[in-house]
């Protein structure tokens, strides 16, 4: 936290001079035990501010009056420095904290703060492993107070190819708000089934760490937040303790880097965050970058966009709330400069465009609080993570193998600066938030060469991309070209001359020996030569000597006639003087012209044969590009690879690869078909848009069933209309039939001479009926097979009649996986064989679900439960 309002520095001070003002005594004791100090302290030039916030940690100021933190070396080295503190009421020890009195989190009201023990249970037991997402405890490391820096992983349990997202909170120990709306945005993303939930766990890998200071938060002790205080167990600034690019690894003097701060760097360089937040207290803005450093972050306007998206979101549920400094927003070192933070970490080193969020102007609130804080920031919240899907996105391929490329760097040109490039991934995706306009970015890698292009994006849309990148040698890219020029003025050229296909260049060594050498590559052109991209010959510098008269510089050197065999030497001294005309470049003496030669000497001739002219950088055709656009039909029926953009005449080779359940049937293009293969190739000649069009499988299955006399239970596998599957029941059953009953007491029943009637008019797939017949028969259906990813099963509190509509047997466990179950579940087949749910698992004689059984299953669960079977064994 960086900021305390005026109103806020004056109730501090009157509290402390009214209540406490005979204790500033006692306030020392109270703090040479704490081992912590704050206090605030009176300046006169806003200057004054820096010189103190390198003495100590300044936490807020009015201009006027300083709020500081202190560990015991840097008070008194404040003390040495002639300052005189005033001591101040820790912002933990204004109010006795309300701790939660524990019980069933389900229960929780989110107003009162948890235990260390509470905490750590809870986290631990946020695990979820379901069809639609996974929550993943996460352990970055246990201190040596045996507390430990905890976190969950969410996501749809396929993470690869998304951005990486992190959430964290109270770095400073006392900071306890943004802690409990952490642990409540865990909470959500592991239970809620509401669709904005689903989509970011469908498409963001997100991580979030409620509390990343568990030394200072509960310095008070494992059972309260009160006496919390906001350095670690060792008494460091986790927020001036970062590395820091204009000050240095260690700006705060450490010779090492604590846990906490370790371990976050740890997992910042492990996973590479599109983006970040880390929630503070003391203050109600957004703190973005840069703290250490006046000028702009490059992504300046995309951060103030972006800061001022979640100020007004937050501002239309309270319009008092988030409103500090620029109406809720600022710039770090606008506001006061401090080093060592973990935003700017995150953004110069870590390729994560991290924010500062202060969340609440009371360090420790009062609990009871807590709730509206969740509601002033969950829209919020919510939408700084969904902006992580903004912007540029794509996956850098090698365009020989069409495998993807991991470690490319993706650089906005005329833009990117100080960290703000980023790399791809471990699938070769890249994640690039930015502000709506045209940019031009540019992929590089070892062994590659480099690819350019032109993206347009809006605010709030994406663009995504295939980039693919072709190995050094066999680059299909458009040339540098360099034109044959007579310098007129002074400035930088490239020296050389044209020896077949290739230019030769005069070099020289530490010993002023000059040398011809050839540059490869080059290739001749009207208007002179061009080389290949990115192969630069030196650049040698004509520079102007005065009435037309010019010297050679490179690197230093200065190019002169020598006076001993008239060989050219690279001197120190500007001594030989240099002329153009339409003949060459040449030098006089003795009222003769020697002309600059390839061979490093000097002749009297005029010709210009071999004469080493000048070249500047020219304007030279590049080859046409063009793109290649392709979709899958239908969309979910595969995935295409080989798009992008292509130099006119290369190869593009795409490939459709089909989903589960589907077969690739052709290539189309403007409703043609352009082949049947999956893997499709052609030469570039143009714009191509092409269609990858699957087919669903239908697989299908044959449901024997046999029907002993009596009552039988039954339950349909195919995948048919409710009214056919009964109409092919019955008929199965002819003249043996008696009665058809589902659980709800509808009923069909069969009358001699007249057939069947009833109430019942259709069976439903995943429930089961009682059938009843006067002789044994057999029926046979057969159809398509029941798929599991579109079939749910809803449970009652009691009894509830369901069918097992797999393709094959599969165990209880295994079935039943997705199925969130309550102790003393049972569920029983018809030959009394059952199985109960008991400390989470399936146990007893019934070991497995067949396919087109029935079975009756008695949930336990308070009001209903809907499930899928696993389709995994």
């Amino acid at each position: 936290m960086k900021f305390l309002r005026i109103i806020y520095f004056i109730c501090v001070v009157v509290i402390s001079g009214n209540v406490f003002a005979q204790s500033q005594r006692e306030l020392g004791q109270l703090m040479r035990e704490r081992q912590e100090y704050y206090f605030t302290l009176s300046v006169n030039q806003p200057t004054e501010i820096q010189s103190i916030n390198e003495l100590c940690s300044v936490d807020g100021t009015d201009g006027h009056t300083v709020v500081c933190y202190a560990n015991q070396q840097q008070y008194d080295r404040l003390l040495q420095a002639g300052y005189q503190p005033n001591l101040q009421t820790p912002p933990s020890l204004r109010e006795e904290a309300k701790m939660w009195a524990g019980g069933d989190r389900a229960t929780y009201e989110w107003d009162s703060y948890p235990t260390y023990e509470q905490y750590e249970n809870m986290m631990q037991n946020f695990g979820v492993i379901k069809r639609d997402r996974v929550c993943t405890y996460m352990e970055l490391g246990t201190l040596s107070s045996g507390r430990k820096i905890m976190g969950i992983r969410l996501n749809d349990g396929h993470p690869e190819g998304k951005p990486k997202f992190l959430y964290t909170s109270t770095m400073h120990g006392d900071e306890v708000t943004g802690m409990i709306l952490m642990l409540r945005l865990i909470n959500e993303f592991c239970t809620s089934t509401d669709s904005r939930i689903v989509n970011i766990l469908n498409n963001v890998d997100l991580f979030i760490f409620p509390c990343t200071n568990p030394d200072g938060t509960y310095y008070g002790g494992n059972s309260t937040v009160s006496g919390a205080r906001r350095y670690n167990g060792n008494g460091y600034d986790l927020n001036r303790h970062f590395p820091d690019f204009d000050d240095g690894a260690h700006p705060d003097g450490a010779s090492y880097y604590q846990d906490e701060a370790q371990w976050m760097m740890d997992l910042a360089q492990e996973y590479l965050f599109t983006m970040g937040a880390n929630y503070h207290g003391g203050s109600e803005l957004m703190n973005y970058p840069w703290d250490t450093y006046q000028p702009l972050h490059p992504d300046d306007a995309w951060w103030q966009y972006v800061s001022r998206e979640y100020a007004n979101l937050a501002q239309s549920v309270s319009s008092s709330y988030m409103t500090d400094e620029n109406n809720g927003i600022t710039n770090g070192y606008a506001w006061y400069t401090i080093t060592g933070s973990r935003q700017d970490y995150m953004n110069y080193y870590g390729q994560c465009r991290e924010v500062t969020i202060e969340c609440s102007t009371q360090k420790t609130p009062n609990a009871s609080t807590m709730p509206n804080y969740w509601n002033y920031n969950h829209n919020a919240m919510l939408t700084y993570i969904e902006e992580c899907l903004n912007g540029i996105h794509g996956v850098v391929y090698d365009a020989n193998t069409n495998q993807t490329i991991e470690g490319a760097t993706i650089t906005v040109l005329n833009h990117d600066a100080l960290g703000s490039s980023v790399t791809s991934h471990a699938v070769g995706d890249f994640h690039r938030p930015i502000k709506g306009g045209n940019w031009t970015i540019k992929v590089t890698k070892d062994g590659y060469c480099s690819q350019t292009m032109d993206v347009t994006v809006s605010d709030g849309q994406r663009v995504d991309l295939d980039v693919y990148l072709y190995p050094t040698g066999s680059c299909p890219v458009a040339m540098e070209c360099y034109e044959q020029t007579i310098p007129t003025s002074a400035g930088t050229y490239v020296m050389g001359y044209l020896n077949g296909s290739n230019l030769v260049m005069p070099t020289h060594n530490s010993n002023s020996t000059v040398n011809a050498t050839s540059v490869d590559d080059v290739t001749t052109t009207d208007n002179g030569f061009s080389v290949e991209v990115e192969t630069l010959p030196g650049l040698y510098t004509l520079t102007a000597y005065g009435n037309d008269q010019y010297y050679i510089s490179y690197n230093g050197r200065y190019l002169a006639r020598s006076n001993y065999g008239g060989s050219l030497t690279w001197g120190t001294s500007q001594s030989t003087r240099w002329y153009i005309n339409t003949n060459g470049i040449y030098t006089t003496s003795n009222n003769r012209n020697y002309y600059l030669y390839y061979n490093g000497s000097f002749t009297t001739s005029n010709t210009q044969q071999n004469n080493i002219t000048f070249y500047v950088q020219g304007e030279c055709s590049s080859p046409a590009t063009y793109t290649i656009n392709a979709s899958s039909n239908p969309s979910d029926g595969g995935s295409i690879t080989g798009t992008g953009y292509y130099v006119e005449g290369a190869t593009c080779t795409l490939t459709a690869t089909a989903n589960e359940g589907y077969t690739f049937i052709n290539w189309t293009e403007s409703g043609e078909e352009v082949s049947t293969e999956a893997t499709y190739s052609f030469e570039v000649g143009g714009n191509r848009t092409l269609v990858a069009n699957f087919e669903e499988v239908i697989t299908t299955v044959t449901q024997t069933s046999t029907f002993n006399t009596g009552w039988t239970w039954w339950t349909p596998n195919v995948d048919m209309d409710g009214a056919t599957l009964l109409y092919m029941l019955e008929q199965g059953l002819g003249d043996n039939g008696i009665k058809i009953t589902a659980q709800d007491g509808k009923s069909v029943s069969y009358v001699a001479g007249e057939g069947w009637g009833g109430r019942l008019t259709s069976l439903e797939v995943g429930k089961m009926y009682q059938v009843k017949v006067s002789e044994n028969c057999n029926m046979t259906l057969e159809g398509p097979a029941v798929d599991l990813a579109t079939h749910s099963i809803t449970l009652v509190n009691g009894i509830n009649w369901i069918g097992f509509f797999g393709t094959e047997s599969m165990s209880v466990n295994a079935a039943l996986a997705n199925l969130q179950a309550t102790e003393g579940d049972k569920i029983s087949a018809q030959n009394g064989t059952s199985a109960t749910y008991v400390s989470g698992e399936w146990g007893g004689r019934l070991q497995t679900l067949e396919p087109g059984q029935a079975y009756i299953y008695n949930s336990k669960a308070n009001g209903t439960v809907t499930f899928m079977y696993s389709s995994s064994k």
